[in-house]
Parts: C-alpha cells; sequence; structure tokens
C-alpha cells in the first residue's frame, strides 16, 4: 500500500466511468489508514471534472454516444446538489474548464467538432442555452482526424487555449467579457503541428512553452505557441517496443502533467501502460526514467503534494508515486474503484 496521505478534511474526487449503477462522481477519504467511498452523483460515461475558480462546485463532461452531457454538482462535505443536468449540444465531450471569472464553462465536444459554451450564475448554476462554435480541420489518419476534434481546453490568463487531436493544432481564443456565448469567443491565432501527431493534452511550463501529449504520433511535443513546426523539440514518449499490451497494438499517449518547478512532465503512455518522466528546463526534453503503471490504460494524472497518482481506468484502480526531487518512484495501490478516469481533489483548484 502508498504512503500517500491527504491532507486533513481533504477529499479525493473520482470520475468513476462506465455505464451502471455505481459509476459517476465518487468521493474517496482517509480514516484511521483506510479508504471509504461514495457515490455523490450518478453519470454514466463520466469523462472529465473541473472546478469552479471560486465556488463549491465541481462540472462534469459525461456520456460517450451521440448526445452527450454536461453537470453541475455543489459540494458539501459528502453531500452533493445537483445544480445542472443537459445535453451538452454535441457528442462524446471530454473536457471542460471554467473561465476565471466564473463566468462561463467551456467543453470540447470531441466528435462532433465543436467547443461549447454553457453560460453560468452567481450560484454556478447553467445560465441560458448553450451555444456552440463549429471547429474545421482534419489530419492524415482518417479514423480520428476525418475533421477538428478538439481534446482539452484550458486558460492561460485570459486567454482560452484549445488542443485539437483532429486538426493537430493549438487554437486560441480571446475573451471578451463584455460578451456572452459564443460571441464571446475570437479565435486569435492558431499554432500547427506536425500531421499525425495528433495532440492530446498540454501543460504550460514556466517559460511559457507548451508540453503536449501527441497520441497518435506517440510522442512529446515542446515549443512556445506561435511558433513555427520547425522550432518545437519532438521526442518518443516511450522506450518500449511495441505492441503494446492493452486494449489496442499501438501505444496511445493520453494525459500529461508537470511537477509545481515546472522542471519535469510526467507522460501517461496508454497501451505500454508506462509513465514516462521527462526534463523539460534545457532546450530538449530529456528522458529521466519510464516505470510501470502497474495498471491498465492509465487515463488521467494527478500531481498531489509528493506524489503523482495515476488513474488506472482499465484495472479499476488508484495508484500513487512518490516523487523524490521531482521525479516518481514505483507505483504503489492506494485503493481499487470502479473505472477511475479522472482525479480531482480541493489543491486543483489553485
Amino acid at each position: 500500500m502508498s504512503d500517500f496521505n491527504l491532507a486533513k478534511g481533504e477529499a479525493l474526487f473520482v470520475a468513476s466511468r462506465g455505464v451502471f449503477e455505481l459509476h459517476g462522481l465518487t468521493r474517496w477519504v482517509q480514516a484511521n489508514g483506510a479508504w471509504t467511498g461514495k457515490t455523490l452523483a450518478r453519470a454514466e460515461q463520466l469523462s472529465a471534472l473541473c472546478w469552479h475558480p471560486t465556488l463549491p462546485v465541481i462540472y462534469g463532461t459525461s456520456r460517450a454516444g451521440m448526445d452527450g452531457e454536461i453537470h453541475a454538482w455543489r459540494i458539501d462535505g459528502d453531500t452533493t446538489e445537483t445544480l445542472g443536468e443537459k445535453k451538452s449540444g454535441g457528442a462524446e465531450p471530454c473536457h471542460l474548464v471554467v473561465d476565471p471569472a466564473g463566468r462561463m464553462l467551456i467543453f470540447t465536444n470531441y466528435t462532433t467538432s465543436t467547443l461549447g459554451i454553457q453560460m453560468l450564475g452567481a450560484d454556478g448554476s447553467f445560465d441560458g442555452e448553450i451555444e456552440t462554435i463549429k471547429l474545421s480541420g482534419g489530419g492524415p489518419e482518417i479514423d480520428r482526424q476525418d475533421d477538428a476534434h478538439p481534446h482539452q481546453a484550458f486558460f492561460v490568463g485570459e486567454t482560452l487555449f484549445v488542443i485539437d487531436l483532429g486538426d493537430d493544432s493549438v487554437r486560441e481564443f480571446s475573451i471578451d467579457p463584455a460578451k456572452r456565448g459564443a460571441a464571446a469567443l475570437t479565435q486569435s491565432r492558431l499554432t500547427r503541428l506536425p500531421a499525425g501527431c495528433g495532440p492530446r493534452h498540454a501543460v504550460v511550463l514556466p517559460d511559457g512553452r507548451l508540453a503536449i501529449s501527441g497520441e497518435r504520433g506517440s510522442n512529446l511535443r515542446v515549443g512556445h505557441p506561435g511558433a513555427p513546426e520547425g522550432a518545437w523539440q519532438d521526442v518518443p514518449s516511450t522506450t518500449r517496443p511495441g505492441p503494446a499490451r492493452t486494449r489496442h497494438r499501438r501505444n496511445y499517449p493520453g494525459d500529461i502533467q508537470r511537477s509545481v518547478d515546472g522542471r519535469f512532465v510526467y507522460f501517461a503512455n496508454r497501451g505500454n501502460d508506462t509513465i514516462a518522466t521527462f526534463d523539460v528546463s534545457g532546450a530538449k526534453p530529456v528522458l529521466v526514467s519510464e516505470l510501470d503503471s502497474t495498471v491498465f490504460w492509465p487515463q488521467h494524472l494527478l500531481v498531489h503534494g509528493d506524489h503523482l497518482l495515476v488513474a488506472g481506468w482499465d484495472s479499476s484502480r488508484v495508484v500513487a508515486m512518490k516523487l523524490e526531487d521531482g521525479v516518481p518512484g514505483p507505483a504503489e495501490t492506494i485503493f481499487e474503484c470502479a473505472g477511475p478516469g479522472w482525479l480531482l481533489t480541493q489543491a486543483s483548484r489553485a
């Protein structure tokens, strides 16, 4: 068992991904050295979670079919009040973020190539109807790149970044605080990445560069937004030879996170099921280690204190890797949980 501990009074929220009654938003706490979990809200194929920037409200995306959904839950200890639940206006929503002012929820409808915008009330509830922005594009791998397919949205200051797996690009949008809904967003820049790399998730490094996981290219890309393609650094995400051991014969990198000081990035190789650590403090990323995650299909990562947490979707386990000078050690099980696909703590709001 792991020596990972939450702070006193803290909880770990897990998106339990699946289609049965036990799946949905779950809350895990420690007591007397043991972990206990409780399902707070039912949601089918709950895929991503985020906090409101100032309120105790968690938002989620769910459903893998043509009718995606978004959710809003007010959290009060181990009880939950549903503030909103509605169709996402597209298919397979997979990521979401609230703007720094807490005015709007923005989410990526992956399959139908749209950004969804939901205005929020003062209490964090949904205010008005969803509006969408259709994105266009494509790449060489027709099965996943037949059009634009936004996979992640996040803010850097007042600028919205969208990582587009289908279009091999990073999109930037400015936000007009005087406007509502789709009218508030204007695309300000598009950065092209190599055709077929299939960017999935990104983190921002202290010097403003992005470190991006290439799901289709099984690579790590590091560079400044707006820089030409040749100015970016590109290294393989894994040293393990194929075929991959789970789900597919091919390795499909997923989530990426960074150390608190930004020196390292942690990379989930789904399929090879390893966690690769890169030193990104220099001009070119350097592989520091690649360790067995001990789970099948490590779907999401979370840096919390001196540990890296890993959600093992196909193993129904959450594991922790102790960070020594920022570098992960061997994975140890924290607890078993049905289909963990996303991890969130109170500290994630910072």
